[in-house]
């Protein structure tokens, strides 16, 4: 399989039989068709709690996939100029990401678990986990999830550009937000549903700009002579 495969044109019947997951999907959960299985799924991870070693590894983990740590990711890609392009379109999907998932939230008004995640862990006084939405008026709502959709748009972008090397190091990269969600769902910040909501929106998010921004094809930047050329010239 070729890296280019994993780019589907907003025209294909991929692309729109995602779009259609999605929507699909949405009204499930707003009708409450997923519930039952969110709080089975929760009620597993709240068994979990209590170990040292699992608070350590979700917070650390559920740390790397936050909104301030992928930006700095995607400041450092643009700096490079080989995969400058990459950088600029995952910059721009957390943008987008992260301001369409408000009004998704107050769309669906999912309310986020009612269980709190209480840690044995010594956490230090300042250090706080981040939370999916910044906006007061969506905090209390969870579907579909920022972080999810954000880190699945690095393992799509990311993946997409290693796969020119080594197809296997493009599909490991997403076990970076697998491993992400477990820990929200640890951390009871998500129920399962607002996992695969944020997993596919992040996906349509990045289609999108990859398309538009044509991610399968490299960055030029404009060179103009300088005064010193044109002088050498005539």
């Amino acid at each position: 399989m070729k890296f280019t495969s994993w780019l589907f044109t907003l025209r294909s019947p991929q692309f729109v039989a995602l779009i259609i997951c999605f929507v699909i999907f949405s009204l499930l959960v707003s009708r409450g068709v997923m519930s039952a299985i969110d709080s089975t799924v929760a009620h597993y991870f709240r068994t979990l709690e209590g170990n040292p070693r699992f608070d350590q590894l979700m917070i650390g983990m559920a740390s790397l996939g936050d909104i301030f740590s992928l930006v700095l990711v995607a400041i450092v890609l643009t700096i490079i100029r080989r995969i400058r392009k990459a950088g600029m379109v995952f910059l721009m999907a957390i943008v987008i990401i992260s301001i369409s998932t408000m009004y998704l939230k107050t769309l669906f008004e999912r309310l986020s678990p009612t269980f709190s995640y209480k840690p044995i862990l010594y956490i230090p006084k300042h250090f706080s986990i981040e939370e999916d939405s910044f906006a007061p008026s969506a905090r209390d709502f969870s579907y579909p999830s920022n972080h999810v959709a954000a880190t699945t748009a690095l393992a799509f972008i990311a993946g997409f550009i290693i796969s020119r090397r080594s197809m296997i190091a493009g599909l490991l990269i997403w076990l970076f937000p697998i491993m992400n969600s477990i820990a929200r769902l640890y951390l009871m910040q998500h129920y399962l549903s607002d996992i695969i909501g944020g997993f596919l929106w992040g996906l349509i998010i990045c289609l999108i700009l990859a398309n538009l921004l044509k991610l399968d094809q490299p960055f030029l930047m404009s060179r103009f002579k300088s005064k010193e050329d044109v002088t050498k010239n005539l």
